[in-house]
């Protein structure tokens, strides 16, 4: 299982000096890391600081949440089919929703070999403070510490320490859950990455199932035993209780023979056919916020005929 750690931050919040530490930080632990790198424009400049031999994947010309999130879950795969890794940093763009970065992490294709352990958002603490920037880059800003896990804030050399505990506090008030952490220079404990937990589950067939406690964005997979009522699954995503962004999976239905890849977004379900040569475990993931595991697990259970 290869963990995997996204770099989320407004344009010169300090992601990729961070991610220069974090890449020495594993390298020093024995550990074999990869990268991928999201830059909106044709050249990629913060790559430089990437040492040669650490694999590393450029995605150019776009960012994940908008253009590229097919080819961001293309390239994990591509990772992990041609090296042996421990763990990968994904550093998306200053306009990158963390969001639709775990939904590409958690394709039905990958999940079963990758691990999120979280979404690290720097924010740059001198134009937090100052706040001169408009309205969109504001609430881009806010959704980025929403769903962070670790909240770096960092600069705070420019600012006086009261203020300092002030914009921690309106941290805290957007993301109560997440980790708050100052600093100079992206200079952070790094042990603290590897200090939070995960929880797996066992479900009866003994296919695993994650719940990654420590992650305020948590994820749920569950391994289907045999077809399921198409109409039953999606009565149920929409009438579900609590905050679920996004379902998904390879799935049998009863209605009609062979795989499906099945999406379920703002409230739209699609099958699509899916025609393998592979064979691939009918699993079902859930994207969301407080998500009971056995709750899922028990529903999940009544699609069944």
């Amino acid at each position: 299982m290869v963990d995997v750690f996204v770099l989320s931050g407004f344009l010169g919040s300090g992601k990729s000096t961070l991610l220069k530490e974090l890449i020495q930080f594993e390298q020093k632990q024995g550990r074999r890391v990869g990268v991928i790198m999201n830059e909106l424009g044709s050249i990629s400049i913060d790559s430089a600081i990437v040492p040669d031999e650490v694999p590393l994947k450029e995605l150019l010309n776009g960012c994940v949440c908008c253009t590229l999130q097919g080819e961001l879950s293309l390239q994990i795969k591509r990772l992990l089919e041609n090296y042996q890794l421990d763990v990968i940093y994904i550093e998306a763009t200053g306009a990158a929703h963390p969001l639709e970065i775990i939904d590409a992490c958690t394709h039905p294709l990958l999940v079963a070999n990758i691990n999120v352990r979280a979404v690290i958002t720097l924010v740059n603490a001198l134009q937090w403070y100052e706040g001169k920037m408009n309205n969109k880059i504001k609430k881009l800003l806010v959704e980025q510490i929403k769903f962070a896990d670790i909240i770096v804030l960092n600069k705070i050399d420019k600012l006086e320490n009261s203020v300092v505990e002030q914009l921690l506090g309106k941290l805290d008030q957007i993301n109560s859950n997440a980790r708050k952490i100052s600093s100079t220079y992206a200079q952070i404990d790094l042990k603290l990455l590897y200090m939070t937990e995960t929880n797996e589950h066992k479900t009866e067939q003994s296919e695993p199932t994650h719940v990654h406690n420590h992650l305020h964005l948590r994820t749920v997979k569950v391994a289907l035993e045999r077809p399921i009522e198409r109409m039953k699954l999606v009565e149920w995503l929409e009438h579900f209780q609590g905050i679920l962004y996004r379902a998904k999976g390879f799935v049998y239905i009863t209605e009609t023979p062979g795989l499906f890849l099945f999406n379920y977004a703002y409230g739209d379900p699609v099958f699509e056919r899916y025609s393998i040569k592979e064979t691939y475990t009918p699993t079902l993931v859930f994207i969301g916020e407080n998500l009971d595991q056995d709750e899922i697990k028990k529903h999940v259970n009544q699609l069944y005929v």
